[in-house]
């Protein structure tokens, strides 16, 4: 996985919605529940990042990203995601229940939690995940630091209609 797909790595590790894959708080569960199904559901990805725009389509089969005007498009599997996540032994701790709110006309619960993960550039993210009623994500708010500073990024998730960007396989 490092050496074939690098920018995937990138994409998946830490800030949006990444699956954690070691042993984490009994807090946690809500959150790592989400983020696994995450790894094996199709999914439509908005963000910023530091305010500038991303945008990622996970098919099951194929991870799309576009930063810019500009798709890049490579395979991508539950099974790598996941294995992509073993690698930068991403952890949840201290997760918590903020609230309850409304995510496009569907009801979420917000929970608070830090991402730990040793093996990446950013080795720490405090995030809030709202998950909805059927345990999936439907948008993330992270900090990061990443050399000295803090990353923020903001995302939605939603489902409906998932297909790989015209051109791409």
């Amino acid at each position: 996985m490092k050496t074939r797909h690098p920018i995937a790595l990138i994409a998946l590790a830490g800030v949006l919605a990444a699956p954690a894959v070691h042993a984490d708080d009994a807090s946690c569960k809500p959150v790592s529940d989400a983020a696994v199904k995450l790894a094996n559901t199709p999914y439509h990805e908005v963000a910023t990042v530091d305010g500038k725009p991303f945008e990622k389509i996970y098919t099951t089969k194929t991870l799309s990203l576009r930063s810019g005007n500009k798709w890049r498009t490579m395979p991508m599997t539950p099974q790598e995601v996941l294995d992509a996540k073993r690698e930068t032994g991403s952890s949840y701790s201290n997760c918590k229940i903020l609230r309850t709110e409304m995510v496009n006309g569907q009801s979420a619960t917000v929970y608070a939690a830090q991402l730990l993960s040793s093996e990446t550039s950013f080795p720490r993210a405090d995030n809030q995940i709202w998950i909805g009623a059927d345990g999936r994500t439907l948008k993330t708010v992270s900090d990061a630091q990443v050399a000295g500073r803090t990353v923020h990024a903001e995302s939605n998730l939603t489902y409906d209609n998932v297909q790989a960007p015209s051109g791409t396989k």
